[in-house]
């Protein structure tokens, strides 16, 4: 909690002397968190879902500046989550038993792209850093570290105002992640993104739009450990106990393409929809995964900003679906929050031109799942600054 804290204190204080290309923002609150090791549960699992007050602080830095004739963006950020006891009737495991969910998560995203000639066309590098690290013990729950690197080409469209304005992005490189906890899940290899933007409608005050985005990626995955093979008899169901390893070295093809419309106008709604795909030559690590948003942002009565978000997320797995017994791997399934169905509610209010305040409201649950079940709550109010 410190460092994120010193973390908020040195970015907030350098903002006065920041471009006005500089924007800060920092937040802080308190959650009651039903599911803090976010932890399936469910027949032959020795897991029990634990109910805790939960204190979050981070802040964020986005600039924007001239370079070398190029255009720069630089964005960092912080977030600290430490947990405090359990709620009243929770399973008595203790704050000591808790403190592995102590985490503080860094990220930055530094990207520079320069013009080529007057065709619209620019090029340069991305470069993206993600360290998630525990705070009170030496490896932390669901600690990662994902390093990535791009050559960019961007090309736009659309000069004339009456026109669709529309970019295409490629990026083209490599990404590494470590898995703190396991390195077995360690991976590297290759990858490869294509993002098309397009304004498909605007009115001529430019009050309402609609845009849309489309996107294609894949990455070639090598792990740090072997692929796994069924030993379960031919008519057997999918079962942990009867897998065999092999000396072959686990390889999977992750493969994802997405489309989202917005509409701007008296309020924002957007729906979108991706489909992932991996392909892995290890037993039961291959899914196909289909993901579902639609989400709505608008003032509402006594100066308030009300969000809505509903993610529908349905996966089916190419093997049958392995499970895991040991707290370990279950948590791992879930390193995200974004990787189940959810329903989140967000309301906001300005009390000065700098801070506002903020509540949420979220569930997640595990949907076409009838062997383990994931069952989390979560309700949370705090402040935000923006300068």
């Amino acid at each position: 909690m410190r460092r994120v804290a010193g973390c908020a204190i040195l970015v907030v204080s350098a903002s006065a002397a920041a471009s006005p290309a500089t924007t800060v923002s920092a937040e802080g609150g308190i959650e009651a968190d039903t599911n803090v090791q976010r932890v399936d549960t469910g027949p032959g699992l020795e897991t029990v879902a634990v109910a805790a007050a939960v204190a979050r602080i981070g802040a964020r830095l986005d600039h924007r500046t001239r370079l070398w004739g190029g255009g720069g963006v630089l964005a960092a950020a912080a977030l600290s989550r430490v947990v405090g006891p359990e709620l009243e009737g929770g399973t008595g495991v203790g704050r000591s038993a808790l403190a592995v969910e102590n985490v503080t998560f860094f990220s930055g995203d530094a990207r520079w792209v320069h013009p080529i000639g007057e065709r619209g066309v620019s090029a340069g590098v991305g470069l993206t850093l993600a360290d998630a690290f525990p705070l009170s013990d030496g490896v932390g729950s669901r600690t990662f570290r994902n390093l990535g690197a791009d050559g960019l080409i961007v090309m736009r469209g659309g000069g004339d105002p009456n026109e669709p304005r529309a970019t295409l992005t490629f990026a083209v490189g490599g990404r590494y992640f470590a898995y703190k906890p396991d390195r077995d899940f360690d991976w590297y290899g290759p990858s490869a993104t294509g993002r098309f933007d397009v304004t498909l409608w605007q009115h001529p005050d430019r009050i309402r739009s609609l845009e849309l985005v489309a996107t294609l990626g894949a990455e070639a995955r090598a792990y740090n450990s072997n692929a796994l093979a069924s030993a379960c008899p031919k008519d057997a169901p999918p079962d942990p106990a009867c897998s065999a390893g092999t000396s072959i070295a686990r390889r999977d093809r992750y493969q994802r393409a997405g489309v989202e419309l917005t509409w701007t106008g008296s309020f924002v709604a957007a729906a979108g929809y991706q489909v992932t795909l991996v392909d892995s030559n290890s037993y039961g690590q291959s899914l196909v995964r289909h993901r579902a948003t639609l989400s709505a942002t608008r003032d509402l009565p006594w100066q308030l900003y009300g969000t809505a978000l509903a993610t529908l997320q349905l996966d089916q797995y190419l093997d049958g679906l392995v499970v895991q017994e040991d707290l370990q791997n279950q948590t791992f399934t879930s390193i995200e929050d974004e990787n189940r169905s959810s329903l989140q509610l967000r309301l906001a209010r300005a009390v000065t031109a700098a801070w506002s305040v903020e509540s949420r409201a979220a569930l997640w649950r595990d949907l076409g799942d009838a062997m383990t079940s994931f069952r989390r709550e979560l309700v949370y109010v705090g402040m935000i600054y923006n300068h």
